[in-house]
This record gives structure tokens, C-alpha cells and sequence, in this order.
């Protein structure tokens, strides 16, 4: 079957299928598949159907049916959470679908009003209101930046260097408005100016981020990481915690070999409260560590009795070397909503007592950054490695490097933890310092300043690495101003839609159809 066969079969499908198909190619860009170009045509579809809906309503039903099939092949890996009940991980498969189904909805209707008052010219506008929508939702606590259309981009180099200014929100810009020059182009009678308008807004983030790719700086400090590649079912079974301390000293000793400066340890990688009943645990880890004379940061549970009798407990991450833990410590700031606290249970007390097999976390407060020679670095715990604006709360408060611990042992071999890996490089990109990924069954990894992969150790492999790499000190624009060109893009949407309600252009189109 050649490729005209295929796009005359799709063609001949009813609208509906026609969507949902487009929605599934262009979830076949995000990660593991190679195919992020797909992102580059997959909502030519949807505009194209929401040019000819009747209402915005109808649009807005277009938006849903479309993200369906995205959002099902980019999420589905929620399903295979094996942390939890099979039913209750497939119910919230849906329910996060649905849930995020309601961003494509908003686009679909907002985009349709606007074309019923100014015609094709709101196709313009189209980036706008999608960058809008895609911005406002990484924000609260149901905040979720991971199926943002830039995170399918990550296998283009020169293209994510332009995160450095304008984020990955520009980034997504630049696929919406590829998608709508297409469209142009398609309808057009006239070729040329739409071909030469689509070569231009094409290749410019490319050149762009050829002139924006930085030389990296010679390596000064050497880092270990440690996979340990531990079944998260099996890890707190009381009988076998020391096998598992014993399992990342051992690997700790081969990655001192190398002289690192420090070495991570993954997300709760300590199987004990070292704080608290753990103590036999630490002065093991404690008394290794003076031997090796090389210092671990860790991913661990802790909990804290605080002044009202509660106790609350903490996903944080601590430092320890040959004098004990410090007191420093971080404790995760963004929990993952039904993985680690249940949404609104601080204000309704019965949620508590649901039980799902999450966590029952409370968020920490301070962007705490921790220091090795002197060399200042943060630790984001999992998911707060996607969010942007967090690391950059880290960055401002000092930090040379970053560093995640993950344990994305919950989901297998799903797309989830390859997905969850790639959005690292942006973070590279955006702040111009070196990440260190530290993840209990992988991807485990250093990313250079250029967002290129320096040392990877695959999924579900146990093993060590050290990579040498070159702590950052500069601003970069991200850095300084953060996503100010989203706020811009929100700023426009916004302010065209309120000249929109009132424009003189919306007399001419009803004048014209009249």
C-alpha cells in the first residue's frame, strides 16, 4: 500500500475516525518512538475540522474526540501501575484522560468563537490559544506539563536549544503554527506564498538553535550514580531490607573505584527511616562511606511529629557522608496527585481515608540546595523533573547542577519512564547546567549543557556509571525571566479574544454572509 493509498483510505473515514486517528499520530511522537515529526501534521486534521464545524460547540467535541486518541497513547502506561489495584490504575488511566480532555475541549470551542467573528484570520491565533491552554494547566496542584506537544520534540537537538529563551512552550508554538501553515498551505490556490511562509517558519528554530548551542565547558567535578534495579513490590518486605542496603553499598564500592565526588542514590532508595528506626541502616551506610570516603545523596521516606501530635510524613532526599546524615535535607515540594496525597484531603478530612495503595505525603516547603566541594546542586524528586518552573526556583537559589531521583519502577517497561526521561534534556537546555538522573530501574543518565545524552544506563538494568561533567554558573534568559514568552502568548490570546468580542470584523463576516 503506498502512501496515497493510505491517505485516500483516510480520506474515505467518517470525521469522527478521522480524529481520533490523527489524535493517536501525533501521540506516536512523544518517546520511546523516534517520530517526533508526526507532531509536525498531526493536528492538521483537527484544524481543518474545526474551519468547517458549524458551532463551537461542535468544535469543542472535535477537541475530544481528537484528544482521545492522543492522550490514550501518550497515558496509557497509567494503566500498568502495578502499585495499586489493576482496576483502580485503569480507572484513572481514564479518569486523567478525561480530566486532561478537557484542555482540547476549551482550545476547540475557544478557537471555533473566535473563527465565528473573525474568519480564517482567528487561524493565526490558533498557537496562541493552544501555548494558552497548555501554560494555565502546569499550573496547582493538579498542574501537568507531560503531555505538553514540545515534550514529543526531544529527539531534535538544534530544535529544543531554543528552550533556552522561550521555553518549552515555545516550542510548542512552533508545532501549532506548523500545523496551521500546513493547512494554509493545503487550501490555498496559490502555492507559493504559503510554501515559502512554511520554509521559513520551519527552518528558523533550526538555525536558531544552531546559533544558541553552547560549547561545553572542560568537566571539573566527577559524579556516581547507582541503579539498583529494585522490584517496588518487594522492596519494604521487612526480611530482606538489608539485602537491599546491602545492594546499593556494593554497588557504591564499584562506583568509587572512579573517585566520584559524590554518588546518587535513586528515589526512596533506603528501604527504613534512617532518621528515625533506621539507625542501624545508617551507621552501616555511615561506617562504608568513611571507608570509601566519598558522600551519598539519597532519595528516603522520612516523618516528623509535629507541634499539633500529627505526624507527617515526607518523600525527601538526604546527604550522608562519614559524619552521619545532615540536617539538610529536601523534602519533595510537588507530590504526585492519587500517587502520594489525595487532592483536597488537607481540607476534607474522609479522603484520608482512601486507600488506593498511594502514598499519604505532605509537601515540603524549601527549595533546599545542598553542597559537595563547595559546589552547590538541588535534587528534584521523580516528577518534579518535568516541571520547568520548579527547577528554576532551584537555579535562582543557586544551584551549578541538578539532579532527579526517580523510581519509575511502578510502570515496567511502559512508554511512561522513557517519556519521563527525555523531558530531562529540556531542563539541560533551559538553565545551561549539566542534569544527573539517578532512577531506581531507569533510565538513569547525565545530560550535558547542550541537552545531549553524555552517559545512559537503560531500563531495568542493575549497575553504576560516572560521568565527568562542568557545573554551571550563569543566567540564562530562562533562568532569569523565566516563561515570559508564555505569559506574552497569554497576554495576546487573552487581549485578541477581548478586541475580538467587540471587533468590527464580526459586522463584515456577518455582512459578507448575509
Amino acid at each position: 500500500m503506498t502512501g496515497q493509498d493510505i491517505l485516500a483510505w483516510f480520506r474515505r473515514l467518517p470525521l469522527q475516525w478521522k480524529l481520533f486517528l490523527a489524535g493517536i499520530l501525533a501521540g506516536l511522537s512523544f518517546p520511546p518512538v523516534p517520530l517526533g515529526l508526526f507532531a509536525w501534521v498531526g493536528l492538521v486534521p483537527l484544524i481543518d475540522a474545526w474551519l468547517k464545524s458549524p458551532s463551537p460547540l461542535r468544535s469543542a467535541y472535535y477537541g475530544f474526540l481528537w484528544s482521545l486518541g492522543f492522550l490514550l497513547v501518550v497515558m496509557y502506561w497509567l494503566a500498568f501501575n502495578y502499585g495499586t489495584y489493576w482496576w483502580a490504575a485503569t480507572m484513572s488511566m481514564f479518569a486523567a484522560v478525561l480530566v486532561l480532555s478537557l484542555n482540547y475541549i476549551v482550545i476547540g470551542w475557544w478557537f471555533s468563537w473566535l473563527h465565528t467573528r473573525w474568519g480564517r484570520i482567528a487561524l493565526w491565533v490558533l498557537p496562541l490559544i493552544w501555548v494558552t491552554v497548555e501554560f494555565l494547566r502546569s499550573f496547582g496542584t493538579l498542574g501537568f506539563p507531560w503531555v505538553t506537544l514540545a515534550n514529543s520534540q526531544t529527539g531534535f537537538p538544534l530544535l529544543i536549544q531554543n528552550a533556552e529563551i522561550v521555553g518549552i512552550y515555545g516550542i510548542s508554538f512552533w508545532i501549532v503554527l506548523i500545523n496551521v501553515v500546513l493547512v494554509e498551505l493545503k487550501d490555498a490556490a496559490e502555492k507559493r506564498v504559503p510554501a515559502l511562509v512554511l520554509a521559513g517558519v520551519f527552518l528558523f528554530p533550526w538555525l536558531s538553535g544552531w546559533i544558541l548551542q553552547p560549547e561545553v565547558p572542560e568537566p571539573t567535578v566527577r559524579v556516581g550514580v547507582v541503579q539498583p534495579n529494585v522490584n517496588a513490590a518487594e522492596k519494604w518486605r521487612p526480611e530482606i531490607r538489608h539485602r537491599h542496603i546491602d545492594q546499593l553499598i556494593s554497588l557504591t564500592r564499584a562506583a568509587a573505584v572512579d573517585s566520584p565526588a559524590v554518588v546518587f542514590w535513586p528515589e526512596a532508595a533506603t528501604p527504613a527511616y534512617l532518621r528515625r528506626g533506621g539507625r542501624l541502616y545508617l551507621r552501616q551506610i555511615q561506617e562504608e562511606l568513611r571507608i570509601l570516603d566519598v558522600p551519598v545523596v539519597t532519595g528516603m521516606p522520612d516523618y516528623a511529629r509535629w507541634p499539633d501530635g500529627q505526624v507527617r510524613y515526607y518523600n525527601a532526599v538526604g546527604f550522608i557522608d562519614s559524619a552521619g546524615l545532615r540536617d539538610t535535607q529536601y523534602n519533595k515540594i510537588h507530590l504526585v496527585p492519587m500517587g502520594e496525597y489525595v487532592p483536597l484531603s488537607k481540607w476534607i478530612g474522609i479522603l484520608n481515608s482512601i486507600n488506593l495503595g498511594q502514598g499519604n505525603f505532605t509537601p515540603g516547603e524549601e527549595y533546599t540546595v545542598f553542597e559537595v566541594d563547595s559546589i552547590p546542586f538541588s535534587v528534584g524528586v521523580c516528577y518534579e523533573t518535568t516541571f520547568p518552573g520548579l527547577n528554576r526556583r532551584f537555579v535562582r537559589a543557586g544551584a551549578s547542577f541538578l539532579v532527579g531521583v526517580v523510581n519509575d519502577a511502578w510502570y515496567r517497561t511502559t512508554s511512561g519512564p522513557y517519556q519521563h526521561a527525555a523531558q530531562a534534556r529540556y531542563r539541560a537546555v533551559e538553565f545551561r547546567r549539566p542534569v544527573v538522573r539517578a532512577a531506581n530501574t531507569g533510565i538513569s543518565m547525565v545530560i550535558d549543557q547542550t541537552g545531549r545524552i553524555v552517559t545512559r544506563l537503560g531500563l531495568n538494568k542493575e549497575g553504576v556509571f560516572t560521568a565527568d561533567i562542568a557545573p554551571g554558573t550563569e543566567m540564562t534568559f530562562y533562568a532569569r525571566f523565566g516563561d515570559i514568552f508564555a505569559w506574552l502568548v497569554v497576554a495576546a490570546a487573552l487581549g485578541l479574544s477581548v478586541f475580538a468580542y467587540r471587533s468590527p470584523l464580526t459586522r463584515g463576516i456577518k455582512e459578507d454572509a448575509a
